[in-house]
């Protein structure tokens, strides 16, 4: 955008960082504007690390970094003591309900069979996954599954305790979503649904499940609609777009829509409690993108979708104690990635602080290990 007095570059983390290689000063720019830092990329980080190394030479360089969910002293401590800005916003009350509330108020009952997720083209392959024990879990996986054991549900009743001890942490419940979207339909006020979904796949298999549902599947009563990445332009116009009298709006997608969009119609909230995360199993040395459990401050900022208009519902379809057990922060994925690439950016741009980024890398000693071993 280009003014009388202004000259504005709207670019990803990307573009910045190949806009480095070629000057790596960033002559001509007075001011940077990082939003959604809280998602701690690997290039946002490396980004951050880059500009560290500038800012001395460039002292009139003005640096601001933006998030709704932003863990704010960890970067300003970063930077020296930088100061902090917050600046309040309001929002209406979003009441939660978790998976022991949810049991209790639609009735739902669990069975080991009927959380299997065996919609869709993989079908086979899921029930297979789902059935096989897994021998080595993540450090949250296993704090859930501890969790879940020293949980006590005395208070609730005996169909409820039946469902919560054969409920599988593993499974996304595609017929409890199900259940939850024909309650929601039938017995609460008007208003559009979100549903927090993995990916695409599991986005297109429970669409098709839900189209062939009696109500759900009924285009005079339910717009299905989905929202991920790569989608055309046409289809984000009618996220937006509020629906017809009587019409409910179901929108499922993924976890970009916990902040890079917001559908101001949204009144309920269907938490899956999981994102699609790349990963580095460091022991077979291969690359991952798996389901895994968010972050507390994930689970809030889908929550917060409920509450833009006016009060809303979020159903989380998991324990209370489960949500207890997420980690505050998502771990960053400069501790959860293949870094040879990121290397040989940090050859190319010559950084002087790569000695205190060595040293900021935490995690466990196999992926500590590995991590230094490739890098250099």
């Amino acid at each position: 955008m280009r003014g009388r007095d202004t000259r504005l570059l709207f670019c990803t983390t990307g573009i910045l960082l190949r806009r480095l290689l070629v000057d790596r000063k960033l002559e001509g720019v007075t001011h940077i504007i990082v939003d959604e830092i809280h998602e701690r990329g690997m290039n946002e980080d490396f980004l951050l690390i880059v500009l560290k190394d500038i800012l001395p030479r460039r002292p009139e360089l003005r640096l601001l970094l933006m998030s709704a969910t932003l863990n704010a002293e960890l970067f300003s401590s970063y930077f020296g003591g930088a100061p902090m800005i917050h600046i309040p916003g309001f929002t209406y009350p979003v009441r939660s309900h978790f998976l022991e509330n949810i049991l209790e108020m639609t009735r739902y009952r669990s069975t080991p069979y009927n959380q299997i997720d065996n919609y869709g083209q993989d079908k086979i392959w899921k029930m297979q996954k789902q059935q096989t024990i897994k021998k080595r879990k993540t450090q949250i996986a296993s704090a859930v599954e501890e969790a879940l054991e020293a949980s006590y549900f005395g208070q609730y009743n005996p169909l409820t305790r039946d469902s919560l001890s054969c409920w599988n942490p593993d499974s996304i419940g595609f017929n409890l979503i199900e259940h939850v979207l024909c309650h929601i339909c039938r017995n609460e006020r008007p208003g559009a649904v979100l549903v927090f979904m993995t990916g695409w796949d599991d986005i297109n298999s429970v669409k098709d499940q839900l189209q062939a549902h009696p109500l759900l599947g009924d285009p005079s009563r339910v717009l299905l609609l989905a929202c991920y990445g790569s989608m055309a332009s046409a289809e984000q116009k009618l996220i937006f777009d509020k629906p017809e009298d009587g019409i409910r709006k179901i929108v499922l997608a993924t976890n970009m829509a916990e902040t890079s969009i917001t559908v101001n119609d949204v009144v309920f909230v269907v938490d899956c409690g999981k994102a699609k995360e790349t990963s580095y199993d460091a022991i077979n040395n291969t690359p991952c993108l798996l389901p895994s459990w968010t972050s507390k401050a994930s689970s809030r900022q889908r929550k917060g979708r409920a509450g833009r208009v006016q009060s809303g519902e979020c159903y989380h379809l998991y324990p209370r104690c489960v949500f207890e057990a997420f980690a505050d922060y998502q771990l960053p994925e400069l501790l959860r990635t293949r870094l040879q690439s990121l290397c040989l950016q940090i050859k190319s741009l010559q950084v002087t602080t790569w000695k205190y980024f060595r040293l900021s890398i935490q995690g466990n000693a196999v992926t500590r290990t590995t991590i230094c071993s490739k890098c250099y």
